[in-house]
């Protein structure tokens, strides 16, 4: 096969797993969107602080429990399918003795950190459903692997659907935040049936605990530290905030990061889909893989900039439509701070994924995600008050401290790679999606100054950019038909499941 054909064939893998992904995902939005606009609204700033703290405790759990299985099992089987399923196998029962052992440590975390019975009780029942997500991951990363992404796709169309319709039936009826914890455990043991259903062709688990387990534990070691301190830097904004002011402050707080998490989804589908790629590649001498970094580069640029300008632009449009209440106001300018962070952070995870899938230099990439903490923590120590003390909103200092550190790990990300993966990048894949999107917040801007509804306006500024990047020649004449085909084939491959 030529160098072509096998950069084309590279292309179109990776193309067609993100597709069925992001077929999924616009299931999944709608979802996220229905929940954003109840949850706030219905729980209050208090009682929806109190949720997205537990929320967040329970994302630095499954860290524990994961063990940095998301990067090594779909690295091992996308190498090895017969390696990657002994990995596999041995990882869902490493993880059920991690989760006994996480929840001590946790409950013993909360308790010394002073949180009240009702979040306390959140976390214990969140913690449960970390027990059956372990084993959701591990089978989601071996269809990772063998790029094989729509079948946990459908498992999370599941899950989500699930918690997005009963949480608007409970909330409607008066429920608070106890209960949705409950709706979110119940649709996460839902996702697990309906993976494990679909892996039972592919793989076959093997339930004997097999001493070589323990290897385990050196092999995953820098995944899972990596892991774990980027989701504390990440996270402990809000552990801090709720520390340092109150659970309104972080309620605030925590309704901007709902909206921020969701357009993170675009990167860390595309990071899914093209990770395993990154990992068969690591030998590659022919280009292939600075082709494909550049090109993975390329597209979070194009994608980025215009997110982060319309969330800026439109921020406080979503947070009164999505959060509704007077009360969430100060959430406006958090959410415009978290826009800035955007082309950062999609940029970061596209290297990240280079660094541990090819570059092998994930020893190096760990120490980066522990400094990345006190880069976080030292930055939330001085903001966060500082904020608080000056416009009475601490989540302000968080979400610049954010900023701060996400600036921080890609330029460390960038000293890391080795300098031949960046050689092929031109000045043409900033310059490009920045002119268009001048192009798009032009008319946007007069557009808003007519008093037209803000989701009219923001159709309109998505068709104006989509029509600037091919006007201006973003894509080549064969990426264009490659995006347009890959997505009608996810739209194909993944809609059979839901007519029969």
């Amino acid at each position: 096969m030529t160098d072509e054909n096998t950069k084309s064939s590279v292309s179109k893998g990776v193309a067609r797993n993100f597709s069925v992904m992001f077929a999924a995902q616009i299931v999944g939005w709608i979802a996220g969107f229905v929940l954003l606009y109840f949850l706030p609204r219905y729980l209050g700033s208090e009682d929806f602080g109190r949720l997205y703290l537990a929320l967040s405790v329970k994302m630095i759990l499954g860290l524990f429990i994961d063990f940095g299985g998301n990067y090594l099992i779909p690295k091992e089987v996308s190498r090895s399918v017969k390696i990657g399923s002994k990995i596999m196998s041995s990882y869902i029962l490493l993880r059920i003795g991690l989760w006994v052992l996480s929840i001590g440590l946790i409950l013993l975390f909360s308790d010394i950190l002073g949180y009240s019975d009702h979040v306390n009780l959140l976390i214990l029942i969140l913690a449960i459903a970390k027990l059956w997500e372990g084993s959701t991951t591990a089978f989601s990363a071996f269809f990772q692997g063998i790029e094989k992404m729509e079948y946990p796709s459908i498992g999370t169309i599941t899950e989500r659907v699930f918690v997005a319709s009963v949480s608007v039936i409970a909330l409607l009826y008066g429920a608070d935040s106890t209960v949705m914890a409950i709706i979110i455990t119940i649709g996460a043991l839902l996702n697990l049936i309906v993976v494990f259903w679909f892996s039972r062709k592919y793989v076959k688990v093997s339930y004997t605990f097999d001493k070589q387990i323990f290897g385990l534990l050196h092999s995953g070691m820098p995944y899972f530290l990596f892991s774990l301190f980027s989701v504390i830097y990440y996270r402990i904004d809000a552990l801090m905030l709720a520390s340092i002011t109150n659970t309104e402050v972080t309620g605030w707080y925590g309704g901007a990061y709902r909206f921020f998490d969701i357009v993170m989804v675009l990167p860390l589908l595309y990071r899914t889909a093209v990770f395993p790629v990154f990992a068969k590649l690591w030998k590659d001498t022919k280009g292939i893989l600075e082709y494909t970094l550049q090109g993975s580069i390329r597209l979070m640029i194009i994608l980025g900039i215009p997110t982060a300008a319309v969330i800026f632009m439109f921020s406080g449009d979503i947070v009164h439509f999505f959060m509704g209440l007077e009360e969430y106001t100060p959430s406006i300018i958090i959410l415009q701070i978290f826009a800035l962070s955007i082309p950062v952070i999609y940029i970061d995870i596209i290297l990240g994924s280079a660094i541990m899938g090819a570059a092998n230099k994930q020893n190096a990439w760990a120490v980066v995600g522990l400094v990345a903490i006190f880069v976080n923590i030292s930055a939330n120590l001085v903001l966060i008050p500082y904020t608080q003390d000056l416009y009475m909103n601490g989540g302000i200092g968080a979400a610049f401290a954010t900023l701060i550190t996400e600036l921080f790990v890609m330029i460390c990300a960038i000293w890391i790679l080795p300098k031949s993966y960046f050689k092929g990048l031109r000045f043409s894949y900033f310059a490009k999606p920045v002119i268009a999107t001048a192009l798009m917040i032009i008319p946007t801007y007069f557009l808003i100054q007519t008093g037209l509804y803000w989701m009219i306006n923001l159709l309109i500024a998505g068709i104006v950019y989509l029509i600037a990047i091919f006007v201006i020649r973003t894509f080549q004449p064969d990426e264009t038909r490659l995006i347009r085909d890959q997505m009608t084939k996810g739209l194909n491959k993944i809609s059979p499941y839901f007519k029969k």
